[in-house]
């Protein structure tokens, strides 16, 4: 029987004793009716590591006792970042779950020229927040134990200055298939992509001049949430990741 992983925001230590928020006591009591003394894991997405937990239930208070830690395997080796053109915040949640799923390292959403609600400065915290909350329910529920980090830019010049060193990609219809791009393996990867309507001229240009090279993924038209998601899993398996 798969036994339940819960995050939470905290050292966490064997032998101690941890007491639990609101928020995480209703979903184990309530949502998994969990009894005192069950067992399920916990993680805080500093390392791949779980850690064994006992439910201590007190009244309405809520506890976990801390038990051994253990080694996860479900890391990817391939060092990945996404970086998306902000599109309909529904499908952005989608790309989001899956793309965490599949083992991205980092997601970078931009304001881009075809972005049909651009994100307002008053609402970064509040998204940057519910993104979190997608990435984290994701992890629990794959068995990853890193949460990707989720950064947001105003323009997409700021997350190509911002990207990591490594394989630059750009999902275009005239570029070279992305299997092709893929050899030899890469150890780290940016996929860049628009939202519907995809990158305008400009930006095309612009991410070429940051090196980032036009690959395909075929003939067919993919929202951005599935490109997004099937460039990330042929990279992933490119690399020969065991995780997958």
């Amino acid at each position: 029987m798969r036994i339940s992983r819960v995050y939470i925001d905290a050292e966490l230590v064997g032998g101690q004793v941890i007491a639990l928020d609101k928020a995480q006591s209703h979903y184990l009591k309530k949502v998994l009716r969990l009894k005192h003394g069950a067992a399920f894991f916990l993680f805080n997405g500093r390392a791949a590591v779980d850690f064994e937990a006992r439910l201590l239930v007190d009244g309405k208070r809520l506890a976990a006792e801390i038990g051994a830690a253990q080694v996860l395997t479900t890391e990817a080796g391939l060092s990945s970042e996404v970086i998306q053109g902000l599109g309909r915040l529904d499908r952005v949640d989608w790309m989001i779950q899956k793309t965490t799923e599949l083992g991205a390292s980092r997601l970078s959403i931009f304001n881009a020229e075809h972005s049909q609600s651009p994100l307002k400065p008053a609402q970064l915290e509040k998204k940057l927040l519910h993104w979190q909350g997608v990435a984290i329910s994701a992890c629990e529920q794959c068995g990853r134990a890193i949460i990707p980090e989720i950064r947001f830019y105003d323009r997409l010049e700021q997350a190509l200055e911002a990207s990591p060193d490594g394989l630059k990609l750009l999902l275009d219809f005239d570029g070279e298939p992305l299997a092709a791009s893929l050899r030899p393996a890469p150890s780290t990867i940016s996929i860049l992509l628009g939202p519907e309507g995809g990158l305008n001229p400009r930006e095309v240009d612009l991410a070429t001049g940051f090196g980032f090279q036009p690959v395909s993924l075929g003939t067919r038209v993919l929202r951005f949430e599935t490109a997004a998601t099937v460039a990330l899993a042929v990279a992933q398996s490119s690399s020969g990741n065991s995780a997958l």
